[in-house]
C-alpha cells in the first residue's frame, strides 16, 4: 500500500504541534494532491508516475497477458481513473470504447489484479450485489489526480476513506434511488464528507433510517484515524 497520512508527513519531515493543529488542512490537501508512492512524495517528479503507470499498463498487463489493443488498454484506465468513487458499467464503457463486453470485463479483471484500482460491490442479496455495478477506487489519490486534474475534494476523500477502511469488507448502499458510500462487516454505515460538504435530503432520510449497529459521518483524516484506534482497541 501507498503510504498513508502519517507516513506521509514523516517522509516530507513534517511536525505538527498540537498548538499548529491548523496546518493539517493544507498539508492533508497536498496529500490527498501527491498521494503516497514513496518516490513521488520525496521527488514530486511527474515524469515518475508517468513512466511507473507506463511500465504497468505495458508489461504487468498488456505483455504478460498478450493484449494487442494498447491504445484501448491505455483508454480503459482513463476512464477507470475518471470513474473514482462512482459506479462504473462495464457495458457502457465498452460501448463508449468501441470494445466488446468481454474485454472491457477482461481490462477491468486485469487492472483489478494488479490492484490499481479496488472494487466495491453493492451491499444486499447475493442477486443484488452480482447484478449491480461496482464502485471503484484508485490505489493512490495521487496517481488518480495526475490523470483527471486537481478536482472534485470530496471523491478524494472518499478515496482516501476506503484506502484506509477497505480491510472491513467494505459494501456501498444502493436504496430509493440513492446511495451511501459504505457499510462495512462490522456493521457500521459510514458516509464520507469532506468537511462543510452536506448529505443531500435523500441521504440524510437514508442514513438516519438505515439499520446499522454505528453510523458515522466521516470529515476529516481525524474521523478516520479515530474510527481506525477504536477499532484497534477492540470496542466493537
Amino acid at each position: 500500500m501507498p503510504l498513508d497520512y502519517p507516513d506521509y508527513l514523516r517522509f516530507k519531515k513534517l511536525e505538527v504541534l498540537p498548538s499548529d493543529a491548523h496546518l493539517h488542512e493544507s498539508y492533508f490537501r497536498d496529500y490527498l494532491r501527491t498521494g503516497g508512492i514513496p518516490e513521488y512524495v520525496l521527488s514530486g517528479d511527474d515524469a515518475y508516475i508517468r513512466e511507473l503507470m507506463d511500465n504497468i499498463i505495458h508489461k504487468d498487463i498488456a505483455a504478460l497477458h498478450g493484449i494487442r489493443q494498447l491504445q484501448q488498454l491505455k483508454d480503459f484506465f482513463l476512464m477507470l481513473m475518471e470513474r473514482c468513487g462512482k459506479t462504473m458499467s462495464i457495458n457502457k464503457v465498452a460501448k463508449v470504447l468501441g470494445i466488446s463486453n468481454d474485454t472491457s470485463k477482461r481490462f477491468f479483471d486485469l487492472f483489478c489484479d494488479t490492484y490499481i484500482v479496488y472494487p466495491v460491490s453493492r451491499f444486499g442479496k447475493l442477486n443484488e450485489q452480482m447484478v449491480s455495478p461496482k464502485k471503484i477506487y484508485c490505489c493512490d489519490t495521487g496517481i488518480r489526480t495526475f490523470y483527471t486534474g486537481e478536482r472534485d475534494w470530496g471523491a478524494l476523500f472518499e478515496n482516501y476513506c476506503y484506502l484506509r477502511l477497505k480491510h472491513l469488507n467494505l459494501r456501498y448502499v444502493y436504496l430509493d434511488s440513492t446511495e451511501l458510500d459504505f457499510y462495512t462487516e462490522n456493521k457500521w454505515l459510514l458516509e464520507c464528507k469532506f468537511h462543510d460538504e452536506a448529505l443531500s435530503p435523500k441521504q440524510e432520510v437514508l442514513f438516519n433510517s438505515f439499520p446499522a449497529k454505528e453510523k458515522y459521518v466521516l470529515r476529516t483524516h481525524q474521523d478516520v484515524a479515530q474510527k481506525l484506534l477504536e477499532l484497534e482497541a477492540g470496542s466493537l
